[in-house]
C-alpha cells in the first residue's frame, strides 16, 4: 500500500567524479573530517526491458532514519528534474509495483511517455550508500560510499544552483587533487550497467 503525502518538484544541477580508495581517502581527510556520515539505501524500480532507463530516467525509493522517498528523475533542459513523493511503501527485492499505485505526476509519465503497463514495474534492487556532506565555496559537496550487487564504488558529488559558475568552482577543487575530470555513469546507470552484465555471465 502507498500512501501519497507532499510532493516536491526540484531541478538537480550537479557535477560528479568517480574516485579511487585512495583519493576518497585524501578528499575525506581535507574537507570531512569533522562530518558525521550517514547512511541511506536506494531501491531501484524499472521494467524487465528497462523501459526508464531507456528514456534516461530513474524511479527509485530512498530509505534514510526509517522515512521513506520515492522519486521519478527525468532528463530536463539543464540536469534532471525529480518529483519527489514521501511514502510508506515497503518492499522487497521482485515485488511488483502497480501504476495504479503511484502517485498521479509520476504514473503520467510512465505510462504516457514510457509505456509502461499496469504491472509492469519491479525491484529491480538496492544500492546503499555511506554518504557525508559538508559545503565547498557555498556549494554541497559530498562524498558518497556505495555497495550493490558485491561491487563498492566511491563518488564525488557537487550540487550547484548555476551549471557555468558551479563548473569552474567544481574544476578548481579537481584541480586540487590533480584529478581528471571524467563524467560519470550515474549511481542507477552504474547499478543497472552491473545489474545486466550479472545476468549475462
Amino acid at each position: 500500500m502507498i500512501e501519497v503525502l507532499t510532493m516536491a518538484t526540484n531541478n538537480e544541477i550537479e557535477f560528479k567524479q568517480i574516485l579511487t580508495k585512495d583519493l576518497y581517502d585524501k578528499i575525506f581527510n581535507t574537507y570531512f573530517k569533522n562530518e558525521k556520515p550517514f547512511s541511506q539505501t536506494n531501491y531501484y524500480i524499472d521494467t524487465k526491458g528497462f523501459k526508464l532507463r531507456d528514456h534516461r530516467s530513474a524511479l527509485r525509493i530512498r530509505v534514510k532514519d526509517n522515512s521513506y522517498e520515492m522519486t521519478l528523475k527525468v532528463p530536463a533542459e539543464v540536469g534532471l528534474m525529480e518529483y519527489n513523493h514521501p511514502t510508506n511503501v515497503k518492499l522487497k527485492m521482485n515485488d511488483t509495483l502497480s501504476n495504479s499505485k503511484l502517485p498521479d505526476d509520476i504514473r503520467n509519465i510512465n505510462e504516457g511517455q514510457f509505456n509502461v503497463s499496469e504491472d509492469e514495474l519491479i525491484i529491480l534492487g538496492d544500492l546503499t550508500t555511506l554518504r557525508v556532506e559538508t559545503h565547498y565555496q557555498n556549494e554541497l559537496l559530498v562524498l558518497d560510499k556505495s555497495e550493490y550487487l558485491n561491487k563498492v564504488d566511491y563518488e564525488l558529488e557537487f550540487e550547484v544552483d548555476s551549471y557555468n559558475e558551479g563548473y569552474e568552482k567544481f574544476k578548481q577543487l579537481l584541480q586540487e587533487f590533480d584529478i581528471k575530470h571524467e563524467k560519470p555513469l550515474n549511481k542507477v546507470q552504474r547499478f543497472f550497467e552491473e545489474k545486466q552484465n550479472a545476468s549475462n555471465k
